[in-house]
């Protein structure tokens, strides 16, 4: 089964190595929009730790190695946001939305996050956890 990796769950995956671990072992996917997000999570210093953009940019190269990337089209991005309304998605939730509507073209069974509540009412027939 295919598992789609969030932006929050990378970052976890980062700082955890169980989780990490799982990463590897999985069939992981994430969009290339996501290595950017963690990129800026990971040199903020809002999670009480600091990586340099070197090592940062290290990271990436790690966390990339371990994952299938789906894209969508500007087509899709502008059908999805067309069906944002229905989605009650508004103002920065559109990112998290992006990700579910690529987990679904990715066909992913599972959807990781660490906050299972951005993903409420998004999609069906994914579990998110």
């Amino acid at each position: 089964m295919k598992i789609y990796w969030d932006s929050s769950a990378l970052v976890e995956a980062v700082l955890d190595q169980t989780i990490r671990q799982r990463l590897a072992d999985d069939q992981s996917v994430t969009r290339i929009h996501a290595l950017s997000e963690v990129f800026g999570t990971l040199t903020g210093g809002r999670l009480g730790v600091k990586f340099e953009a070197n090592e940062a940019a290290e990271v990436m190269d790690e966390l990339a190695a371990d994952l299938e990337f789906v894209e969508l089209s500007a087509k899709e991005i502008l059908t999805a946001l067309h069906d944002a309304e229905k989605k009650g998605v508004r103002g920065g939730r559109v990112h998290d939305y992006l990700h579910a509507v690529a987990a679904k073209k990715a066909k992913a069974g599972l959807l990781l996050t660490s906050d299972k509540f951005d993903f409420v009412g998004l999609f069906e027939k994914v579990e998110v956890l």
